[in-house]
C-alpha cells in the first residue's frame, strides 16, 4: 500500500474471535520509496482496539497450515479505509527503511497476544509517499 505523507494509515488488522486469542509470532515489513523520494525510515506503530475497530478495504485471507485440517477463525483486514477509533498505543514501535525492509522473528516469551474480541492494528507514518507491505505469521 502507498502511504500519503505525514498520515497515519493502518496497514493491517488481526482481529481474534469472541472467546479465542490470536499470537502474532512474527511480522516482515517490506517496501519501496518512490523515485526521488525521501530516504527517511517509516514508523511503524502497534495498537490495540477493543471496540470501533474501524473498515478495512482488503479483506485478507487467512492462510492456514497445511499440516493442520482447521478453519482459521480471526478476522484479517489491509489498508483501512476508516481507521480504528480510538486505538491504545500497544507499545512496540519499528523504524523500517524500506528499500531494506525488517523481518522480526519474535521471542516465545515476547510474543504479541490479541485477547479474545480485540484487535491489534500496525499503524505506519512517513514523510514522504513509499509503498509499505506487512507480513505476519499469527497462530489461533
Amino acid at each position: 500500500m502507498t502511504l500519503v505523507a505525514a498520515t497515519a494509515k493502518s496497514l493491517l488488522q488481526a482481529k481474534a474471535p469472541a472467546n479465542q486469542q490470536l499470537v502474532i509470532k512474527s511480522l516482515r515489513f517490506t517496501g519501496q520509496q518512490p523515485a526521488g523520494g525521501t530516504d527517511t525510515p517509516v514508523k511503524i506503530r502497534l495498537t490495540r482496539s477493543t471496540s470501533n475497530f474501524g473498515t478495512f478495504s482488503s479483506a485478507v485471507a487467512a492462510k492456514n497450515n497445511p499440516n493442520d485440517n482447521v478453519t482459521p477463525q480471526g478476522t484479517y483486514g489491509a489498508n483501512a479505509s476508516a481507521e480504528p477509533t480510538s486505538p491504545t498505543d500497544g507499545g512496540l514501535w519499528w523504524n523500517v527503511q524500506p528499500q531494506s525492509g525488517v523481518i522480526e522473528f519474535l521471542v516465545p516469551d515476547l510474543f504479541i497476544p490479541v485477547p479474545g474480541g480485540q484487535s491489534a492494528q500496525f499503524e505506519a507514518t512517513s514523510p514522504g509517499t513509499p509503498v509499505i507491505m506487512l507480513t505476519a505469521q499469527i497462530e489461533e
